[in-house]
């Protein structure tokens, strides 16, 4: 296969690539336009794509870990197969509130699941954008926390390269790209494809991918499709009991249980300059998901397939309103997202729908050179509707409901910077209605089964945040302040078993980002976390959420030489949490854990070489657990052990 990626990659470089098409760079901004940046946003985040390619990490989530106010919970390995990126401290509920966007376009799916990373290969990724504390006028629910957008490598620059992988632990894989032009016409391919035997014990993993775009890029418009295809399989070793963890951490409860998901997305879309001051743009976007579970230790299999579709229009004016410099955002988002699940006799059927349709308007004026204002608004109309089939060996009926929930989000900031300094401050809301998955329950009394979108209000939430950026000489920084009260928050309730709304919660903290480069060679960034997430009423007031540590800290040195390659160094510490289900915080703390990482890069032109350490000092522990009443025992996920990894990259010239 490497072979004949090789002779394809040459003979495209010698002739399809001759011609470059010139696309626009671009800054990303938070409107859902891709342009330079005339307004600044002192409160999105930028990872560069030469951060990603410094960073010590084989997978997305590891990449984000770096970022203040994040946390990542991998619970098979480190290729990030469902794996949960938090921001600003959800916990189990993480999934939920914050949203992962593929070049502006939900991955969320309609049901809760988790996002399939795998089928993201990081060297397909240009850059990554954080917009933490809300995000829900522009995009939607599910964003409390924050949107992450993966944006992909778009370019028409003619390239070639292949990559081979291999790591410890049997970790195998391949990696292609390509791209080019031809007069207008351009594209790129990413095909990326690995195995594993994983550090625990059925912790084997095998996947590929194909994605890409074609496009049409002229000066007035450009045209494209986006696609990508992608097949994961990997093993489910479950958690393990605390006598387990400690003598035995790579041993598996569940040795035969494993996992399928395979799936497409497809997204044409188009971007028009309708005149000077008037852009737009629209996409239509299709994606579709079949997961397998085959568990044989508790002698149950299940299918599902899971369809979302989107279309999402929208108007850029540059209309310089009361004679400043403005830029209004007007769009439609329309989604349409189903769920059928077969538990093939071991459980009784089920099926969901949920349909959303949503105005929003969003504006930037540039109040004088140095202070900007920002404001937006979202009305969105949301209709769900679910089935489950009678299952006559617990005596369960069939039930079936729906229900349509209307809510609004607002946003307004003021940004005011100098040359070398910025500050800001915001306010807003959010909200999120309730997963398809968590539409179904049962009475925790008589253990009927109800239909629970009559019972579970939509979450919402109040945000504010004040923040200030700076550089000066060899130094630049970050730091914001933020708090989110939140209602009826969405979650499950370990006690009762079933979904629920929460009495009010809290969150509310300190990020802070330090980059010192003393010389052109040399590069070092801390980032510092404090998270307070805590019940405010209720039985469980002042207690803080499961899942959530207080301090996170991130410490990363990076050296280039000329001669000698580049080195990055990183720290990852994250603090004590209460397990999950743990709301009276009454229970044994997962500890808090020290991991060390180390990348090196030598580049040889055209190959290049790159060797990773992961957890270089061994660190055993778990990032997560929880404890089961019926057993009266903690059972806990463990963190893989130390890992290595070698790459090597030829470049087609």
């Amino acid at each position: 296969m490497l072979r004949l990626l090789g002779l394809t990659a040459t003979f495209l470089t010698s002739s399809l690539l001759a011609d470059e098409l010139q696309l626009n760079d671009v800054v990303v901004t938070a409107n859902r336009f891709d342009e330079a940046a005339s307004i600044r946003q002192s409160n999105l985040r930028i990872i560069t794509k030469q951060e990603i390619a410094n960073s010590p990490a084989i997978s997305i989530p590891d990449i984000l870990r770096m970022q203040a106010g994040i946390n990542v919970t991998s619970l098979y390995g480190n290729q990030g197969i469902d794996a949960t990126v938090d921001i600003r401290g959800f916990g189990e509920a993480a999934t939920g509130n914050v949203l992962v966007l593929l070049d502006g376009q939900r991955l969320n799916p309609v049901d809760g699941g988790s996002i399939q990373w795998a089928a993201i290969p990081p060297q397909s990724i240009e850059r990554i954008e954080i917009l933490s504390g809300g995000g829900t006028v522009l995009y939607g629910d599910r964003a409390t926390g924050g949107v992450i957008n993966l944006i992909t490598n778009k370019s028409g620059k003619p390239a070639a390269s292949l990559t081979a992988s291999v790591g410890s632990y049997g970790y195998r894989a391949a990696d292609a790209y390509l791209a080019g032009s031809h007069d207008n016409l351009y594209f790129n391919t990413f095909i990326h494809s690995a195995d594993a035997n994983g550090w625990r014990q059925n912790g084997d993993t095998q996947q590929w991918s194909v994605s890409g775009r074609v496009g049409l890029c002229e000066t007035q418009h450009d045209s494209f499709i986006d696609y990508a295809v992608y097949r994961t399989e990997n093993g489910l070793p479950s958690s393990i009991n605390r006598a387990t963890f400690r003598d035995h951490p790579r041993a598996a409860r569940t040795p035969f249980d494993s996992q399928t998901k395979e799936g497409f997305r497809l997204r044409p879309g188009t971007t028009i300059k309708l005149t000077e001051t008037l852009d737009f743009a629209a996409e239509f976007a299709l994606n579709h998901m079949k997961t397998d579970f085959d568990n044989p230790s508790f002698s149950s299999q299940s299918k599902r397939d899971a369809d979302t579709y989107a279309f999402t229009p929208r108007f850029k004016w540059a209309h310089g309103g009361l004679g400043q410099q403005s830029i209004s955002v007007f769009g439609y988002d329309y989604y349409y997202g189903k769920v059928d699940a077969d538990y093939l006799g071991s459980y009784a059927n089920s099926a969901a729908r949920q349909e959303s349709h949503a105005l929003y308007w969003h504006n930037d004026t540039a109040l004088t050179q140095q202070l900007s204002l920002n404001a937006g608004l979202r009305q969105q109309t949301t209709r769900q509707k679910a089935d489950q089939d009678a299952y006559d060996p617990f005596f369960m009926p069939a039930v079936a409901g729906k229900k349509t929930h209307n809510n609004t989000a607002y946003d307004l900031g003021l940004n005011y910077h100098e040359a070398s300094w910025s500050v800001y401050g915001k306010t807003g809301s959010s909200f999120r209605v309730a997963t398809t998955d968590e539409l179904f329950g049962a009475d925790p009394v008589t253990f009927q089964p109800l239909f629970f979108g009559n019972i579970i209000r939509p979450q919402t939430a109040h945000n504010y945040e004040v923040g200030a950026t700076f550089k000066q000489g060899d130094w630049q920084g970050r730091m914001a302040l933020y708090r989110s009260n939140l209602r009826n928050e969405i979650g499950f309730d370990g006690n009762l078993q079933v979904n629920t709304n929460f009495d009010p919660t809290r969150r509310q903290g300190l990020e802070a980002e330090l980059g010192w480069q003393p010389i052109a060679s040399l590069q070092s960034k801390l980032a510092y976390s404090y998270i307070d997430a805590t019940y405010r009423r209720g039985p469980y007031r002042d207690e803080r959420v499961p899942l959530v540590p207080n301090h996170i800290v991130r410490a990363q040195v990076s050296w280039q030489s000329p001669r000698f390659g580049r080195y990055v160094g990183q720290i990852n510490y994250v603090g004590d949490r209460y397990v999950s289900g743990d709301y009276t915080n009454s229970l044994d703390k997962l500890p808090s854990y020290t991991t060390v990482d180390l990348r090196a890069n030598w580049d040889f032109k055209p190959v290049s070489v790159a060797l990773v350490a992961q957890n270089l000092t061994d660190k055993r522990y778990a990032p997560y657990g929880i404890f089961s009443t019926f057993q009266n025992d903690y059972f806990y996920f463990p963190a893989d052990g130390r890992s290595f990894y070698l790459s090597v990259r030829y470049d087609f010239k």
